[in-house]
């Protein structure tokens, strides 16, 4: 019975997951997650528990003590994010901008930094370039070029904000990241790259942080694709297919759940009149 019954809860774990995919299929360089399942032997995870010497008769049921740890289930080991590229979407804005490779920028939030694929980009009031959250994006650190806004401290991301506000036009972005005014190099955009992108942790708004321990690389494989935006890497017909297996089973464990349940009440109204 606690078999099925931890079938049944991992498969409802597993639809919270599908479902939150399919509800960001039209988000912008969303990444999907994928669940990690394991079995759960308790004989092996549990602790071993010491066993005493009999102090009086010998029961057969103490010649090999079960106490459910034997047993075997499955548990939701966890989840892991697949970083698959999503397709480029054609928008003809200036400042939008598609990673089309495996680099991300790096944007300055107020928990520090972190590192986004969303290239909608905007320019701020005060003339910085910042995401669609409001949040920095950084330059790469370039001799000679001034990425500072007037005021601003040369030390740490703030250092690093790039400014447009008097910048010409055209605005235009190469494949390298750079950033020119009619024909002035402004800024160029801090592309990185992560050796393990598995280190790389989810923190919500198409935002993700580097685990302690892991730094970006500058980018060498990435082109920045200017007047494009990375779609969701969600396929809606694959998790579509993933709900209907996982309602299924979810199902099916369910109905063994009634079984087990059906035979310990005949167990207990039936057997007992014999």
């Amino acid at each position: 019975m606690w078999t099925a019954a931890a079938g049944a809860a991992v498969q409802s774990q597993n639809l919270d997951l599908i479902a939150s995919n399919l509800a960001n299929a039209d988000t912008n360089a969303f990444k999907k997650d994928l669940p990690t399942f394991k079995e759960y032997l308790a004989s092996v995870e549990r602790d071993k528990a010491a066993q005493d010497i009999p102090r009086g008769p010998i029961k057969d049921r103490e010649l090999y003590p079960i106490d459910g740890r034997d047993q075997s289930f499955v548990v939701l080991d966890g989840t892991h994010t697949s970083h698959k590229q999503g397709h480029l979407r054609v928008t003809h804005d200036p400042l939008d901008v598609a990673m089309d490779g495996p680099g991300f920028l790096e944007v300055s939030t107020p928990s520090g930094i972190r590192y986004t694929r969303d290239g909608a980009l905007r320019v701020a009031v005060d003339g910085r370039l910042v995401t669609r959250d409001g949040y920095p994006v950084l330059a790469q650190e370039s001799p000679g070029l001034n990425n500072r806004l007037p005021g601003a401290a040369s030390a740490g991301p703030a250092g690093r904000f790039i400014n447009l506000k008097d910048a010409g036009s055209p605005l235009t972005i190469n494949d390298q990241g750079e950033i020119y005014a009619s024909e002035d190099l402004v800024s160029k955009l801090s592309v990185v790259e992560f050796g393990n992108v598995n280190a790389l942790r989810k923190v919500g708004g198409q935002l993700f942080e580097a685990t302690r321990g892991t730094a970006g690389d500058p980018s060498k494989q990435t082109m920045v694709r200017q007047g494009f935006l990375e779609a969701s890497n969600v396929n809606p017909i694959e998790e579509m297919t993933n709900m209907i297996k996982a309602n299924r089973l979810f199902e099916h464990d369910l109905k063994a759940l009634r079984t087990y349940g059906d035979l310990m009440a005949k167990e207990v109204n039936e057997v007992g009149k014999l």
